[in-house]
């Protein structure tokens, strides 16, 4: 019996010893070796808990069992094993923590740097050992009263999500690399510091704490990236890959069947159900630097922006408005016009606009009089020329393009609408003929006409004729220009406001687009002249197409 004792004891001892060999010696071999069965820990309704037949005590609150059984999760199990952390709910899997090594290995780099995680030296050092052996933990839920006991498959072992390609993208391609932080901590978007952008916002942007900096510093952060793509969300930090999320349909639909079960606010559950079957149609980067430079240029596709027959609004296809966000008068107005589509495309020396895929008049500007401009817009809206500067550094570096769509008229055809707008309106040839106005008018600080065309005002009056006063507001918009001359000034199919004799803003337009521009505002001038059809026929008829080779030239001196 001793020599029998002796011989099972020597065989567990080399079973020990070639189970440790493996182990230590295993090399990268692409799976688990030992899956060892799960942990069971038996959940009772009070929140507490029994592991191999020892009661622990209350481990959970009392009204989270209750939510999990209201969502029916009978069995939550958490298994670690050599490519992630994989989690399935009642035996269907989930979307998992996956790692191959190279991002196994930057985790076990990164936990010991990380103040916030206990005992990360000794986390990353069992981690290879958990990944090898393959362990678990499965939390069984007692059924809610009346509920019938699930028949939950046991787990078969680590899988992986299946590569899939969408036909088409829902949301992107899109690369976000605006933001970027100094090492000081300031926030900077598109190279502007936040501070010349917080009296445009009303608000403080934030700046990155003596903490942060210092836990960005040990970590050596440069860079943090997030990679939204069709099988899962990818992190990097400094263009070194972590553990990232991996999904595919088949887990995404597990996950939201169970989603009540962790996610207590209904109106959060019916906007992560709507929101989660885009990620396979996703295809987004957003990249933030510390180094006080751009990780990568922000390149952002059309945003499209639908407007609902009951004024809801949609947009990367969740909603984003209710009922009645644009109001019904507004929707009414649009589809009066006609319009289906609206395209703004805002650019670096310009601001072009398209309904129905047809040209509007578009403003242009150089670099010298967008200067001027923000000189005057700034007071207006109570910054400097620096603060909308700024702004518009910011627009123009990033490029918005913005579709908003609207709904025919009740019984009425969709348009046929090119995918691409046409922005470019078509040259205006000079006319012998044109139509020609020249006026030259003073203005005082009261905003009585003082001179026009000519003549004083004193002249005027001893003709019997009183020159009116301009409105208050104008009075108030000329004198914020800081000029001491404003002036209009024609050219073929191309207006010029100057100030003080230097280019502000040119208007580039043809007839067809100032006929688009009439019918989109006619039904937005309400009870005006433009609103009476027989003006408004006279205007298409007679005055617009005088209009684009006209030769005007007005000029009001502010005294």
């Amino acid at each position: 019996m001793q020599a029998r004792a002796k011989i099972a004891i020597a065989l567990v001892v080399a079973l020990i010893a070639i189970l440790v060999l493996v182990i230590v010696g295993r090399g990268t071999t692409g799976r688990t070796w030992f899956n060892l069965p799960s942990i069971k820990v038996n959940l009772q309704a009070d929140g507490s808990a029994r592991v191999f037949g020892f009661n622990l005590g209350p481990v959970l609150p009392a009204s989270q069992v209750q939510q999990w059984q209201a969502a029916n999760l009978q069995k939550l199990e958490v298994r670690i094993g050599h490519n992630g952390v994989h989690v399935a709910a009642n035996g269907g899997e989930l979307p998992y923590l996956k790692w191959d090594d190279t991002s196994f290995e930057q985790l076990r780099q990164l936990l010991p740097k990380l103040p916030q995680v206990p005992n990360g030296q000794q986390i990353a050092r069992w981690l290879p050992w958990l990944r090898t052996i393959g362990l678990g933990v499965a939390l069984n839920i007692p059924p809610a009263s009346g509920a019938a006991k699930l028949d939950i498959p046991k787990w078969r072992g680590e899988s992986t999500v299946t590569a899939e390609t969408p036909e088409q993208l829902a949301i992107g391609p899109l690369t976000i690399g605006s933001l970027t932080f100094d090492p000081e901590g300031n926030m900077l978007i598109e190279g502007v510091p936040a501070a010349n952008l917080e009296p445009l916002l009303g608000m403080s942007l934030p700046k990155l704490d003596a903490n942060t900096l210092a836990l960005l510093n040990a970590i050596g952060v440069q860079t943090a990236q997030i990679t939204v793509q069709p099988n899962g969300i990818d992190l990097a930090l400094n263009g070194q890959p972590l553990p990232s999320i991996a999904y595919d349909k088949a887990r995404l639909d597990q996950l939201t069947q169970v989603l009540p079960a962790f996610v207590a606010d209904p109106g959060l559950v019916d906007t992560l159900n709507q929101v989660i079957p885009l990620l396979p149609a996703t295809q987004a980067t957003v990249a933030v630097s510390f180094t006080g430079e751009q990780a990568v240029e922000t390149e952002l596709p059309a945003v499209k922006i639908d407007i609902e027959p009951d004024g809801s609004v949609r947009t990367l296809g969740f909603p984003v408005g209710g009922a009645g966000t644009v109001p019904a008068e507004t929707v009414q107005q649009l589809q009066t016009a006609g319009v289906q589509r609206l395209d703004v495309s805002l650019q670096d020396q310009g601001l072009y606009l398209a309904a129905n895929g047809q040209p509007l008049p578009n403003i242009t500007w150089t670099g010298d009089s967008l200067a001027t401009v923000a000189g005057i817009a700034g007071p207006m809206v109570g910054t400097d020329a620096e603060g909308i500067m700024s702004l518009v550094d910011v627009a123009t570096n990033v490029g918005p393009n913005v579709t908003l769509t609207v709904p025919p008229v009740e019984g009425a055809e969709a348009l046929e609408i090119p995918a691409e707008p046409n922005y470019a309106v078509q040259p205006v040839e000079a006319s012998p003929t044109a139509a020609m106005l020249k006026v030259n008018a003073g203005v005082d600080a009261n905003g009585n006409l003082t001179m026009l065309g000519g003549l004083s005002a004193d002249e005027f009056g001893q003709l019997g004729v009183s020159l009116p006063a301009l409105p208050a507001n104008l009075v108030a918009t000329l004198q914020a220009t800081g000029a001491k001359e404003i002036q209009i000034d024609t050219d073929p199919g191309v207006l010029i406001l100057r100030l003080d004799g230097a280019d502000a803003l040119k208007v580039n337009y043809d007839e067809a687009s100032l006929l688009a521009a009439l019918a989109l505002a006619t039904p937005l001038a309400g009870d005006s002249p433009l609103g009476d059809p027989a003006v408004n026929q006279f205007m298409r008829e007679q005055i617009i197409p005088q209009v684009p080779p006209a030769d005007v030239n007005v000029v009001l001196a502010l005294q």
